[in-house]
């Protein structure tokens, strides 16, 4: 079975294989034959970029490498290396997220299911539903486009401003900072976005606008 870590895609620099878990000449040449070897028509005639998280090998040895693929494949094969980000307002666990209008913010697209657990160190906007069982946590603020019937966490950093929305709460828990709310025994029927907050120490659910 091939490795979750050594995907192939298609992008305007052609065939694209990332192999972020390859970290020795011998484990990518074996990742690279043996994909080739599996779709070897498929590979015919294009151009494959190979790109790599962390690899400790020198040129000669991909030079080698991409020689050997030449000619016994036909195939032309590049090597890169991924380049990685280091962004500064990344907010850590241990630091307050005070960001409302700004900061990093992760989108998560589908429902949130039973079982499952959304964490994010910033903002989480949920494009679907959150399900009984289903839980989002976030250091920041935390929208759902869609019904919040599970839990929502919001800034579990230490944020006490951090609110949570979504077009329908009724939430199992509703947690804020470190200000618990659970759910009423009456099931809310309403039509309109809702917003939850702290005020005065306690979380008040109220219209959006």
């Amino acid at each position: 079975m091939l490795s979750d870590y050594f995907k192939i895609k298609g992008t305007k620099e052609g065939l694209v294989i990332i192999a972020e878990d390859c970290t020795d000449i011998d484990s990518l040449k074996e990742k690279i034959i043996n994909r080739i070897e599996h779709s070897l028509t498929f590979f015919k005639g294009a151009q494959l970029t190979v790109k790599v998280k962390s690899l400790d090998i020198s040129q000669a040895q991909i030079d080698e490498l991409l020689q050997y693929i030449i000619d016994k494949y036909g195939i032309s094969v590049k090597i890169k290396k991924m380049q990685e980000r280091r962004l500064k307002n990344v907010s850590r666990e241990n630091t307050v997220f005070e960001g409302l209008e700004e900061g990093m913010t992760k989108f998560h697209s589908g429902t949130v299911r039973s079982g499952q657990i959304i964490k994010y160190y910033g903002n989480l906007v949920v494009l679907g539903d959150v399900n009984p069982g289903g839980i989002v946590q976030a250091s920041g603020n935390i929208v759902i486009v869609g019904a919040l019937r599970g839990i929502a966490h919001a800034g579990f950093s230490g944020n006490d401003k951090a609110i949570i929305a979504a077009t329908k709460i009724n939430a199992m828990q509703l947690r804020i900072n470190n200000v618990i709310s659970r759910s009423p025994d009456n099931v809310s029927n309403t039509d309109y976005p809702e917003i939850a907050l702290i005020k005065k120490n306690k979380i008040v659910v109220k219209p959006l606008y």
